[in-house]
């Protein structure tokens, strides 16, 4: 934090862009270029070979989706305002929320089947999804998180 300004960074790099894409066009290429002959000719096995094949293209759509369109951001927090500063592969986009907009700021969990659960810094709005801090591994950290959040909107 330096002022009365907190820069927090959202991170989504190019690697995992890449990563994503490069799976999600292989899925879309290897699903059907194994699983074909389950389909063609019709036959008995017609359904289940085309549902899976189906099922596989679609993780591979989701996955280059992600790739593609999911944008890093950047929350520039300051007294009264928020400035959210989103990079796309086409280029920035900037949204500017007041402090009118935000409704609370609190901390939320989420809870994994596997391993310890997910804290969250949770900047709430009225009219949009929360705005959520990178993952944190205990309450305290993100309740730290939130005060620093609080701290620099002077909420």
């Amino acid at each position: 934090m330096s002022g009365t300004v907190l820069h927090y960074e959202l991170p989504n790099n190019k690697f995992q862009r890449v990563i994503f894409t490069v799976f999600g066009l292989f899925a879309l290429i290897i699903c059907p270029f194994e699983l074909w002959r389950g389909v063609w000719p019709l036959n008995l096995t017609t359904p289940f070979f085309g549902v899976v094949m189906l099922g596989g293209m679609s993780v591979g759509a989701i996955a280059i989706y992600a790739g593609l369109f999911t944008p890093s951001a950047v929350l520039t927090l300051s007294p009264g305002f928020i400035a959210i500063d989103r990079r796309y592969l086409w280029g920035p986009a900037r949204t500017i929320l007041r402090a009118a907009d935000i409704e609370a700021i609190a901390v939320e969990c989420q809870q994994q089947s596997e391993g310890p659960d997910d804290w969250y810094a949770a900047i709430k709005l009225k009219a949009q999804p929360p705005l959520r801090s990178r993952p944190l591994s205990t309450r305290e950290a993100a309740e730290r998180q939130a005060a620093e959040f609080r701290a620099a909107l002077r909420i």
